[in-house]
Order: structure tokens, then sequence, then C-alpha cells
């Protein structure tokens, strides 16, 4: 599959060399480093159809195009981003394997290392790439649709409330999960008030970020998630991820690291006392209100056994206290 698509760069097939499969299959995605005459890339291979839900817009080619000149806006403007290797005739090629068609693209590889346990040093240097990220962005144009992310929260309650109403559940069971919904909605009526400030932002999540060996940022490395996002909703994703001591898989938050990230961002040039408020409310949504807990609350549900949905939604309940408490409104 590799040999031939990397024919379609002038790149000779027999000295290929696969350094490692990265992070396994995600979203039908194939992902592999490799050397090909003595040089290093990341070669990606991106299905069709990446989600089995409809609440991320579908990465069509022309998506995928889109996204790829804003990389190039973003190299020129001094962001370490993905440096893409063309093919010979056009930014990325396609392939089938196994009656499969994947979109293949090739960047030049970046050398760094992951930091997922964050501390206020890491977290205010991450503010400072952030705000010129979305700086540069910021009057970027292009034919992506500007959709808040109120759309996808939405939908995933409209999921909840689904899987809740087919469900057989007790009566403490119903008044748990709809006392959950409820809360749900207060915190979407406060989180999307008012006008948008659209701006273009990737997935930023600390698996996507290399830093060197004196925490320096050297590489972005995410793109299939790049879109338009209202910049305070793009914040308290930034916030949720980077205020983690213990790793991404803790749910642990730290105020002093969200301090620290938010001085290195520099909110308060913008960030006025109503976005404060709605930065609380969206960290509740980040953690609480995501696809992670949506599935697993429908897997308790079409389960014959519900006897974990007082755990599961009481473990989210002190999530989203302790992550609306990191913004002091």
């Amino acid at each position: 599959m590799l040999r031939e698509a990397i024919q379609f760069y002038d790149l000779d097939p027999a000295t290929l060399q696969i350094e490692d499969r990265l992070h396994g299959m995600y979203h039908s995605d194939y992902h592999y480093k490799i050397r090909v005459e003595e040089k290093c890339y990341s070669a990606r291979f991106i299905g069709k159809r990446r989600y089995e839900h409809d609440v991320f817009f579908e990465l069509t080619d022309q998506v995928l195009a889109e996204q790829l000149d804003f990389i190039d806006h973003l190299n020129r403007h001094g962001i370490p981003f993905m440096r893409l290797q063309p093919a010979s005739t056009s930014k990325f090629v396609t392939v089938s394997w196994k009656n499969v068609d994947y979109r293949f693209l090739l960047f030049e590889w970046i050398e760094g290392r992951h930091i997922t346990h964050c501390t206020e040093s890491v977290s205010f240097k991450f503010g400072e790439m952030a705000r010129k990220f979305h700086e540069v962005a910021l009057h970027y144009r292009c034919s992506l649709p500007k959709q808040s992310q109120f759309v996808g929260t939405k939908q995933l309650l409209a999921l909840l409330e689904c899987a809740c109403s087919a469900a057989s559940l007790t009566t403490e069971n119903w008044d748990l999960l709809q006392n959950y919904i409820h809360l749900a909605n207060k915190h979407i009526n406060r989180a999307y008030a008012g006008e948008l400030e659209f701006t273009m932002q990737s997935d930023m999540n600390p698996l996507n970020i290399l830093w060197d060996e004196d925490e320096n940022i050297v590489g972005i490395i995410d793109f299939e998630h790049i879109g338009y996002c209202d910049r305070v909703e793009g914040l308290a994703w930034l916030i949720k991820w980077y205020s983690r001591t213990k790793g991404l898989k803790s749910h642990e938050v730290s105020p002093a690291l969200t301090e620290s990230l938010l001085l290195g961002y520099r909110a308060q040039d913008f960030l006025r006392q109503e976005d404060r408020q709605r930065l609380s409310s969206l960290l509740w949504l980040t953690g609480c209100l995501n696809w992670g807990f949506v599935d697993k609350t429908k897997k308790i549900l079409e389960s014959k056994d519900h006897s974990q949905l007082h755990e599961h939604l009481a473990k989210f309940r002190d999530r989203g206290l302790n992550l609306s408490a990191l913004i002091s409104i």
C-alpha cells in the first residue's frame, strides 16, 4: 500500500522502510513513520468515513484541500506546523486497498516528544503558542463552514436524550439522567449567548504537540480537524487539556495551570466578564457532554445492567464542578 502510494512522489519504492506504525488505528485511518531514500516522513492514509456519528463535519476532498492550504499559511507565518510533501501532480493522492479508497498524504517528519503531565511552564509556553496560532489564523479566509460547537453539543445532547427514552429505567435512574440533561441544558444556555468571534484552529491536544528536550514547541501535527471555531470555545478546550497535572487519562485539573495558560495566551487583552462566564460553562461541556461521555452512557443504557449508571454520572458531575471552577467569575 505504501509502495504504491509513494510512487506518486517520485520516490524510489525499493528504498522504503517502515520505522513505526503510529497511534494504532483511529477513525479508519493509518499513520506510519517511514524512511525513503534516507529521509523520514509521516505517511497518512485517511478514509472517507471516519466517524460512526455525524457530530463532526465530513472530511471531503475539498475540505482536505482547504486544510492543507491553511497549513501552508501557518508555516509561512512561523507556526511550526507539519510541512506537506506535495505529490507530483497534486497535494495528495487517492489509493485503493482491499476495495477501500484512502487519501494519502506525505509530510516531513518532525522529531519531538509529547508532554501530557503539564507544569506551569509547559502551560504558559503552550498559551503563548496558542495565542500566536489564533492571531495568525484570525483574519484567514476560506470556504470552510463557520460552525459553532453549539451544533455538535446539541447533537450529542439529542443522542443522550434518545438513548434515555429508549432504555427501560427505574424511576431513580430516570431522574438521575433527567437531572444531568437539565444541567447540560443550563450550561448550553450560558455558553452560547452573544456574538461569536470565529478563528481557525486545529486539534491541539497534547498528543498533537511535539516538544524538544528544553521544553520548546517544535511541531503541531494534527490537520484533519482544522476548521473554524469560536475563539472562546477553542480556548475552553485548550484549558481542559493543559490544566491536567497527571496526564490525559486523569481528571485532575489545576487552577494554577489554567492561570499559567491564560497568562501565556494574554487572555486579559480580550476576555470580558461575559466571556469568563461562557468559559466556565464551556469547560463543563468539554468534559461532561463530549462523545466519550455520551458513548459510555449509551453503552450502559443499552446493557441489561444499569448498576454502573449512578457512579458514572456522579464521576462526571464531580468532573464538571472541577472544570467549571477553573475559571473565576
